[in-house]
């Protein structure tokens, strides 16, 4: 968050530089004739001195994304918060993104 003019709180987007983005294949989920491969991306945020993830699902052409959905101290915490999510749990934040 940064402050307006009047010092009230405002979002700002985090929107972090391409050089400090890293991404990992996690997996992939497989159902029927569903197949999409699971990417985790980590990058340093220093407005909170700590690193965000977000979770990517690609198949083929069609690529979701998740939002900034883990915020921890380390890179290995955010993997290991990854680590936690069941195939059913992923299949449902897959489907929760999804358009419409």
């Amino acid at each position: 968050m940064a402050a307006d003019t009047e010092g009230q709180s405002r979002y700002t987007r985090f929107d972090p530089p391409w050089s400090q983005i890293k991404a990992r294949q996690m997996g992939e989920l497989e159902r029927g004739e569903s197949r999409w491969d699971v990417l985790l991306e980590t990058v340093p945020d220093p407005t909170v001195d700590a690193i965000r993830g977000r979770i990517h699902f690609i198949s083929g052409n069609a690529h979701r994304l998740s939002g900034w959905i883990f915020l921890e101290w380390a890179e290995k915490d955010v993997e290991a918060r990854f680590a936690e999510f069941s195939a059913q749990e992923l299949w449902t934040l897959l489907g929760s993104l999804e358009a419409p």
